[in-house]
């Protein structure tokens, strides 16, 4: 049996990174994405959109576009149901839209969105999957005092992401301690994308990945990975041929070897710093008082981002 060599995971390897980014386009975007929460061009084609919303439709028909309550979506991941209608009547106003919706119409029509992001355009990608906690019962101190705290809770949400565009792909919302594993969760993503046509090339995961069955996935579907195995794996396949492979490459080399090889740093790209960027920008809680509608709005506030972020790229 090969010595397994020693990985020094905390240390950097290699040259100081040389930063090539295009600085003066990436504020732009980021002053973009401003101007995207008062875009109302969609105004513009308010009755069109309804008549196509309505046409065949049973029952009372839709008074507002889905283009509006996208808009509001985005609104509520900062503010309250209330002050949404608030802002759109004043859009009424100021900005000449046809009519505002009220609470009851803006709560349940916001709360039917679900997370859905646009398709790599190409025809083939890469993923990287990851998952994160999201708060739930966001109260203050005089809440807790005065009423007792809850017990906590967290939405678990997983994350599909192309980390060589920072695309998002996919999202998984569920209770924390409920629902399927993340390598599960990363087969299903991958899966609903090949049902689209879409060419999977590499998967990028954290030692979490490490499964025998995610494994023979990749192998049956020819995607190469980046998947640390354990430090104690055993060499042997025990019912994947692929993992046995992945291992005894691992155990060969040292980890900045291995991480160098495999390109392993750009995990964070399409993972943590997507992440990152959603919790800093609305927050790592939830306000809704149900477990069903905290996993929405946990899944809405990554819809949101990527809604601003595609908006801000395409106008820059």
């Amino acid at each position: 049996m090969a010595v397994k060599p020693k990985h020094a995971k905390g240390k950097r390897w290699g040259k100081k990174r040389e930063d090539k980014r295009d600085w003066e386009r990436i504020n732009e975007e980021l002053v973009v994405r401003g101007e995207f929460l008062l875009d109302i061009d969609w105004m513009q084609s308010w009755d069109e959109e309804l008549e196509a919303m309505n046409k065949g439709k049973r029952g009372r028909p839709f008074e507002f576009p889905e283009s509006l309550i996208k808009q509001q979506a985005v609104w509520n991941q900062w503010i309250g149901v209330r002050q949404v209608e608030g802002i759109t009547r004043d859009l009424v106003k100021l900005a000449g839209l046809p009519d505002f919706d009220d609470y009851s119409t803006i709560n349940r029509r916001v709360s039917n969105i679900e997370p859905c992001f646009e398709l790599p355009k190409h025809g083939f990608c890469s993923a990287s999957t990851d998952g994160t906690g999201i708060k739930m019962y966001h109260a203050g101190e005089y809440r807790r005092i005065k009423y007792g705290g809850k017990k906590r809770r967290w939405v678990r949400v997983v994350i599909t992401a192309n980390p060589l565009t920072k695309d998002l792909l996919d999202v998984d919302m569920s209770i924390d301690g409920e629902g399927e594993s993340e390598p599960e969760i990363a087969e299903q993503h991958m899966t609903n994308l090949r049902s689209f046509g879409i060419v999977i090339d590499k998967f990028w995961g954290d030692g979490a990945f490490d499964t025998i069955e995610l494994f023979n996935f990749l192998e049956e579907n020819n995607i190469e990975s980046a998947i640390p195995p354990r430090d104690n794996a055993a060499e042997k396949a025990h019912g994947s041929m692929r993992r046995a492979r992945e291992v005894a490459e691992y155990q060969l080399q040292s980890w900045d070897d291995w991480a160098r090889g495999k390109q392993y740093g750009k995990r964070w790209l399409g993972t943590e710093g997507i992440i990152s960027a959603v919790k800093g920008v609305f927050g790592e809680h939830t306000r809704a008082k149900t477990l069903e509608t905290a996993c929405l709005e946990a899944g809405r506030k990554f819809w949101a981002y990527e809604r601003m972020r595609k908006y801000a790229q395409a106008r820059v």
